[in-house]
């Protein structure tokens, strides 16, 4: 391996560093991101989760409840009357278009805001 050989392997590395750091600059533009309960097809509350205070609330519906905790820019499901709790093994939610269900309460919430995040499978 010559001196011109490795030069050109660390000028590849910082092509590709920097190629990514430019990338994570521009997907956080600081534009709102929103989350939006919806219960039983209706909107029931919408949260600006960049200026959300931390805390938890409860959803109630005629199906069962479900308590919603607000992180900061994060929102979750963390319990629910549902049998099975798949949407509290959901986990948190922070990036736009994901989306937490429960079925049998007839509750979801989704993050809508501006959707220029690299796809992972596209990059």
């Amino acid at each position: 391996m010559t001196r011109y050989d490795k030069v050109l392997i660390i000028a590849v590395l910082l092509v590709a560093v920097t190629g990514m750091l430019v990338v994570r600059t521009v997907q956080d533009t600081g534009g709102s991101i929103y989350a939006v309960i919806v219960v039983d097809g209706e909107e029931y509350k919408r949260i600006d989760l960049r200026n959300a205070v931390p805390g938890e609330f409860t959803v109630r519906s005629p199906w069962g409840y479900i308590t919603v905790e607000i992180g900061k820019n994060k929102i979750r499901i963390k319990d629910s009357t549902c049998p099975d709790k798949l949407c509290v093994k959901q986990g948190w939610l922070s990036r736009p278009n994901q989306l937490s269900v429960c079925l049998p309460n007839r509750v979801y919430i989704k993050i809508i805001g501006q959707e220029n995040e690299v796809d992972d499978v596209a990059f």
